[in-house]
């Protein structure tokens, strides 16, 4: 039992070890220890200070990315209720409709069947919200994706920096320490921001695409509701 319960914990050192480096390290395979420039003047790191800033900047876009996609999840809670009042809407004017016509009004038979057409119309526009919002949905996903891969540009690019500032001093972080490998890491990810971003380019066309179509048919149904 003994044997067991030090297993256990020497499982969980590890299992907390690798978290945290996973953590620390961002994914990245070359890094710069930030102690190995300490002794580096402020004034020689300019551009190791500025690729810093910008991942603070790829940090807050991953913020921001998250933060509308839990928005989202509300207004299409209030999508799904406007479609359901849609729907209660044409029941409502379909059985007003019936009983014009069983009334042998004319004037309420007209008045009624606008009002059936302007429902229906009502639920071609909450149908239409609710593609915009999937397709929206679609675009918020692919920007929270692309800023996550702005972090990891930007990571990448902070350890760039450090390598070459330690090239640059004949500092070696580690025996295999090639400057080359923090540049190709570097590429790497960029390429990758590039392409994130491209398809969520594509992404927010589709959903501006919907979304015009939608304020369209909303802008028909408010004329008809006059």
């Amino acid at each position: 039992m003994r044997r067991m319960t030090l297993r256990s914990r020497t499982f969980l050192g590890l299992l907390s070890f690798g978290i945290a480096a996973a953590g620390c390290g961002g994914g990245l395979k070359y890094r710069v220890d930030d102690g190995a420039l300490d002794a580096v003047p402020a004034g020689e790191r300019q551009a190791v200070f500025a690729a810093q800033n910008d991942l603070e900047v790829a940090k807050s876009e991953e913020r921001t990315a998250q933060s509308q996609l839990d928005s989202w999840t509300r207004d299409r809670d209030i999508a799904k209720a406007e479609k359901e009042q849609a729907n209660l809407d044409v029941e409502k004017a379909a059985a007003e409709q019936e009983g014009a016509i069983a009334s042998r009004d004319e004037n309420r038979a007209n008045a009624a069947r606008h009002q059936k057409d302007a429902a229906d119309l009502g639920v071609k526009v909450a149908d239409a919200k609710l593609s915009w919002l999937d397709d929206k949905k679609d675009w918020l996903k692919a920007a929270r994706k692309a800023a996550e891969a702005h972090v990891a540009a930007a990571q990448a690019k902070v350890e760039y920096e450090k390598a070459k500032v330690a090239q640059q001093k004949g500092i070696k972080p580690d025996g295999d320490f090639s400057v080359g490998n923090y540049e190709d890491q570097w590429k790497d990810r960029n390429s990758d921001w590039e392409s994130a971003k491209k398809t969520a380019s594509s992404e927010e066309k589709d959903a501006k695409d919907s979304e015009k179509k939608w304020q369209d048919l909303q802008a028909q149904h408010q004329k008809m509701n006059g």
